[in-house]
């Protein structure tokens, strides 16, 4: 079961687009704030931010079905 819900996270993650994966990665494994990742990645803020909103709805929408399951995230 735990297999299965890594395999559905790395498939829900390799279904963003590259700017969002990497703007979450930025975010979460390198605990970047947005700022730094605006400077980091030569992007204006508001793109970085929407970006990050849009990533997380995609993964919500897509790992959904885990919860629906009884498989925890």
């Amino acid at each position: 079961m735990r297999e299965d819900m890594r395999r559905r996270v790395r498939a829900a993650l390799t279904d963003l687009s590259d700017e969002q994966r990497e703007t979450l990665e930025l975010a979460y494994f390198s605990g970047l704030s947005q700022r730094e990742i605006a400077d980091r990645m030569h992007s204006p803020l508001g793109t970085v931010k929407s970006r990050m909103r849009l990533a997380m709805q995609r993964l919500r929408d897509l790992l959904e079905p885990m919860v629906t399951e009884g498989l925890h995230v």
